[in-house]
């Protein structure tokens, strides 16, 4: 905020009033996240800032911003223009009218931006529509929306941001709307701006080298598949704008097969962004022009998976076009930024059954009168620190307990997640805050379990919480 003071002294025998203005970056307080969103500009790019209250999901805007990307964005109806490294705490922002990158780094105790030095990267002529950070924080690739450019890949440290060698890759006749890394990090994928495919490519962190995956690109069944979003186990799912479908891919080595069951309705009217939920039960589009979020759960596995949409889904989000999607940590908040009425809406998140809930919009053009939003970015909460819960249920004679439904909850409230024990009976958590008392719960039905329950607080790696399933 601004903290405005003033100071009264005789001077020359007469008083005068001399007005300094101080600017004072107050620190977030604790347990907040940090929530960005772009106003892409043609006449001059733009990012706002804001403070997360993770109990409420309210947003306070941040001190000093909005801040200035030094280039000129394009407001094209795309999404992806903004990326955040989580682990190394910097903001990626894609000027498309500029062909450049802007770098931050992010100072977690303020939310403030400091440019990197060697921002802004020029990255050549192109249309620069989807950008994605690997989850390690390098490479960071920037696909173009045309034909015949392909893929930048920039190898990124403090303070160098080098072309990885072949860079830009070909996207061999794909088109960039989209895209998104597994999570593992060892696979990208881009495309849908354009006719019926999307490129894969298999990806070397350690050199920012991509190699083009067997088949690329491949059929994604329909024109226009964007809303790329990955699960833990390496499915792809995609929303479709010509029969307003989703299609689900599994991945073997990276190459994609769909799933028996394509497509899926989704009952919406338009697409945009696309996310998948920490807990990987439900996949979320933003409406676009439907100004709505439809969310959707995820069953079955592998080539039996299954889409379905939530009760009351799509979701009104009050605002003007529904482009970009975020969650905060917890995955209990849902925040969508509106293109065109350049605000935001929050939603809570029930992480059982994927109901949005306590809709909150701010009031119009709070981002700006003119531009559009089209990229968002979420940090978690400096001081918080991720680590696994899990363990195993066997049965008295030691064998595993397949098919469990293991629930996770917090004390405060704000976490409620659901884990299905493998054949041999283990399940895990793999992101879960620390700092917090969390309770398990497994259920099958037919059998009772010891305990019935084990709650504990969570300091650290805890992957030993066993249970004991007996039929009744």
């Amino acid at each position: 905020m601004y903290r405005n003071t003033y100071h009264r002294r005789p001077f020359c025998r007469m008083a005068f009033l001399i007005f300094v203005s101080v600017i004072v970056l107050v620190p977030i307080e604790a347990n907040a996240g940090l929530l960005y969103f772009l106003n892409d500009d043609s006449t001059g790019s733009r990012i706002y800032g804001f403070q997360v209250n993770e109990a409420t999901g309210a947003l306070t805007p941040l001190s000093g911003f909005p801040v200035a990307t030094g280039g000129n964005g394009g407001t094209g109806l795309v999404c992806e223009r903004m990326a955040i490294d989580t682990v190394n705490r910097r903001l990626f922002v894609a000027n498309d009218n500029s062909d450049s990158v802007s770098a931050y780094s992010i100072d977690p105790a303020t939310g403030a931006l400091t440019a990197l030095p060697f921002s802004p990267v020029a990255i050549g002529a192109g249309t620069w529509n989807a950008i994605a950070v690997h989850p390690s924080g390098s490479p960071l690739l920037i696909s173009n929306g045309a034909t015949g450019i392909g893929v930048v890949s920039l190898n990124i440290t403090a303070t160098t941001a080098t072309p990885a060698t072949g860079s830009p890759f070909p996207l061999g006749g794909a088109t960039a709307f989209s895209n998104v890394f597994s999570v593992d990090g060892n696979y990208y994928y881009t495309g849908g701006n354009t006719g019926t495919t999307f490129a894969g490519f298999s990806v070397d962190a350690a050199t920012g080298v991509l190699t083009t995956l067997s088949g690329s690109p491949f059929n994604s069944g329909v024109t226009g598949a964007l809303s790329y979003a990955m699960d833990s186990s390496g499915r792809l799912f995609v929303f479709n704008s010509t029969d307003l479908a989703i299609r689900a891919f599994t991945t073997s080595a990276g190459i994609p097969t769909p799933v028996t069951g394509n497509p899926f309705a989704s009952g919406m009217s338009q697409r945009r962004d696309g996310l998948m939920h920490p807990n990987g039960v439900f996949y979320i589009v933003a409406g676009n022009t439907g100004n709505n979020v439809g969310v959707f759960q995820l069953g079955g596995s592998g080539a039996s998976t299954t889409v379905t949409a939530v009760a009351g889904s799509p979701f009104a989000t009050g605002g003007t076009t529904a482009n970009v999607l975020a969650l905060n940590q917890a995955g209990t908040f849902l925040f969508v930024g509106n293109r065109l009425s350049r605000n935001a809406t929050t939603f809570a998140f029930s992480t059982s059954t994927g109901v949005l809930s306590g809709q909150t919009v701010q009031a119009s053009n709070t981002m700006g009168t003119t531009g559009a939003i089209n990229g968002i970015g979420y940090l978690p909460d400096a001081t918080a620190v991720n680590a696994q819960i899990g363990g195993r249920i066997t049965d008295a004679g030691g064998n595993g307990v397949g098919n469990v439904i293991v629930r996770l909850t917090s004390m405060d409230g704000m976490t409620n997640l659901f884990a299905i024990t493998s054949p041999f009976g283990y399940y895990n958590f793999p992101t879960v805050l620390t700092g917090t008392t969390y309770t398990l719960t497994p259920s099958r039905k037919g059998y009772s379990f010891t305990p019935p329950s084990l709650t504990f607080t969570h300091t650290g790696d805890a992957t030993n919480q066993n249970f004991v399933g007996q039929q009744n």
